[in-house]
Order: structure tokens, then sequence, then C-alpha cells
């Protein structure tokens, strides 16, 4: 499965199915694709948000007044409600083709709860990204993402499990 199938497959045939199960590379680039779509998005907003800024003031300011100044500005806040709509749109996508691989591994979609858990987190970290609790937030989601990065390392079940066919014998099939 390529890139483009898999985003194909992932966030826009399957965006809603939760049954079934996802092959190591359609998880994988769902997760790529949403952290360059959100790469790009904040890159795009903060450079809209810094062209915004009026360098006298910042001239004037010490290192914490400027923080508190770039992090509580309208441009900051409207590329922080950009990212959270991002999220948004992303969030059923991720979480189905999450249970879709965990299915894939023979695992039961129970175990899409840290997950979930680390995105409510990760989401949670981006309204205050100064504050101690939402670097706590942030490390534990980004903790709980490498640990499903090698859980889903793990080849798939081969052949048939108890979640359905194996999503790469069915894609061979239908390219012959």
């Amino acid at each position: 499965m390529n890139f483009g199938q898999a985003i194909d497959s992932a966030f826009i045939k399957k965006y809603k199915t939760f049954k079934g199960r996802a092959c190591r590379a359609e998880w994988f680039y769902f997760l790529l694709f949403s952290f360059i779509l959100t790469l790009i998005v904040s890159i795009i907003g903060s450079f809209w948000s810094i062209s915004n800024v009026d360098l006298e003031i910042l001239s004037t300011m010490s290192e914490e007044e400027i923080t508190e100044y770039l992090v509580q500005g309208e441009s900051f806040q409207a590329l922080q409600w950009l990212v959270l709509a991002i999220s948004i749109v992303l969030f059923v996508p991720s979480m189905s083709v999450t249970i879709r691989r965990l299915q894939d591994i023979d695992i039961s979609f129970a175990w899409v709860t840290p997950y979930f858990v680390g995105s409510i987190m990760a989401v949670a970290s981006g309204f205050d990204p100064t504050s101690d609790l939402s670097q706590r937030f942030g490390g534990i989601s980004n903790l709980i993402l490498i640990v499903y990065l090698l859980v889903f390392l793990r080849k798939g079940t081969p052949g048939k499990n108890r979640f359905g066919k194996n999503p790469l014998e069915e894609l061979q099939k239908d390219t012959y």
C-alpha cells in the first residue's frame, strides 16, 4: 500500500469504519499525513502571525513579556483554533484506523483507550503551551504515541483472524 492508497483508505473510504483490519502502511501513512498537514498549517500560520507583530513594541519588552504578548495575540489564538479544527477533523479517521490496526495484530479495540486519552491530552496541551500542566500533557501524549508506534511495527496476523481478512491479501487480489 502506497501513501495515496493509505490516505484514500483511512481518510476517505474507511474514515468511520471501525470493523476490519488496517495494515501497517495505512496507519503509518495516515500518521505521516496528519503530521505533515498540521506542520504545514502551523508553519503558514506562524509566518502569518509573525507578520502581524509590531517589532518596535517587541524591542522594548523582556523575554517573558514577549512570550506572553505573542501567545495572547489574536494571530496566535486564530492559529490555535485552526489547529484544533484540524485535530477535530482528523479525530474520527485517526480513531478508526487505530482501532483497525489494533485488530490487524489481533488486539481488542478496547486498547484504543490510551491512544484516545493521549489524543485528548495533546489537544488540551495546545491551549496553553506555556503552562506546566500542558507540558506534562504533551509529554504523556508523546510517550503514548511512541508506545503505539512500537507496537504497530509488528506485522498483522497472517490470514484471517477474529476481526476479518488480512487487508494486504485483499489489496493483492485487487491489483491482480
